[in-house]
């Protein structure tokens, strides 16, 4: 009987099992890295770079928002939904919002009137007197749920109506002022009025 001559490992099998085993402990998370390379890293730089991702570390990782709760009327940091932020401006009336909510109601045939300096929420001029407009106005808010005031007509036949919401700081006030058989009508939305008019 032959006496049994040592088998000794190839050194690219010791470096195939070094990669695998390098790999298996990269995709699980890997031990902590030391200051020093180890015999097997400095063998695997011998056959090719390896390909090592980015370290993710707590400072770099994303933060998340804090859950706010929201407080009946309290200001709200949080965004306001898709489609209703709508910029404002301070007048002496209140706060306004720059433009009129999609929802408002536009009599039939009205168009828009500009005002140069004046800073209204909506402006426009319809072809009526200022009754029936004030009418087709205090019948169309009201059905919206508003509470509308309209007051006495003042000496030049303008009317003003104020109206209100069940949240009392949406409010608004319309404006109606004859102009040679037709009426101009400027409206002012406050800022809680933000997401419609109903």
């Amino acid at each position: 009987m032959q006496p049994m001559t040592p088998v000794t490992p190839r050194p690219a099998a010791h470096l195939a099992l070094a990669a695998v085993v390098m790999s298996i402990a990269a995709a699980c998370g890997g031990a902590p890295a030391s200051s020093a390379p180890s015999s097997a890293a400095a063998s695997l730089a011998a056959v090719g770079p390896a390909t090592v991702g980015p370290a993710v570390t707590p400072a770099s990782s994303p933060t998340s928002a804090p859950s706010l709760t929201p407080v009946p009327g309290a200001q709200s940091n949080a965004p306001d939904p898709v489609g209703t932020r709508i910029p404002t401006t301070q007048t002496d009336w209140g706060e306004i919002l720059d433009r009129l909510p999609a929802t408002f109601p536009i009599y039939p045939d009205a168009g828009i009137a500009e005002f140069g300096d004046e800073v209204v929420s909506g402006s426009f001029e319809a072809p009526v007197d200022v009754a029936p407009l004030v009418a087709w106005y205090t019948d169309a808010l009201s059905e919206r749920g508003y509470a509308v005031d309209t007051g006495d007509p003042l000496e030049d036949g303008s009317r003003v109506m104020d109206v209100t919401a069940d949240l009392p700081e949406c409010r608004m006030q319309l404006a109606f002022r004859p102009a040679d058989g037709s009426t101009i009508m400027t409206v002012l939305v406050a800022s809680a009025c933000a997401n419609g008019t109903g």
